[in-house]
């Protein structure tokens, strides 16, 4: 092997480690951490509950040899669960995609039919978070926003 072709060799290498590297960096988990929040009030009558899980969306492949190859190529985002306050159980929103935006916050919307809802989430400090949703009603209801504090459990 010519000291050109090893040197080619091992630029081919390093190029491939600072990409990994660069693929990584852009999924570092952010400040908010993942769990079950529930809100500080026991008697909220808007948002009770929210589950929140940081995606980082790498994905695996299985190579003929029997290894395995991590790709960082995947597409982070959040996943939330909202329920709301409803008589006599709490009623789930169910899950859906929530974007991370440049201040740490995350954003995320729900179509219910009867309302269209933006919601916002903040954290206050470890282990506490601030909710914001934002409700456009169909029938009607003027659009109303409601603020939470909600703990890690």
């Amino acid at each position: 092997m010519t000291f050109r072709t090893l040197f080619a060799a091992l630029a081919a290498v390093l190029s491939l480690a600072v990409l990994a590297d660069r693929a990584e960096a852009l999924c570092v988990a952010p400040s908010i951490e993942s769990g079950r929040y529930v809100n500080v009030d026991p008697a909220a009558r808007s948002i009770t509950n929210v589950d929140l899980e940081f995606v980082c969306g790498n994905r695996t492949i299985h190579n003929d040899d029997g290894t395995a190859t991590l790709i960082h190529d995947g597409d982070p985002h959040w996943t939330l669960s909202l329920w709301g306050s409803c008589h006599p159980t709490d009623c789930a929103w169910g899950a859906t995609r929530g974007e991370g935006d440049s201040v740490g916050r995350v954003l995320a919307g729900y179509d219910q039919g009867f309302a269209r809802r933006s919601v916002v989430v903040s954290e206050e400090r470890p282990g506490l978070i601030r909710v914001g949703v934002t409700s456009w009603y169909t029938d009607g209801r003027p659009t109303r926003t409601t603020w939470d504090f909600l703990r890690l459990r």
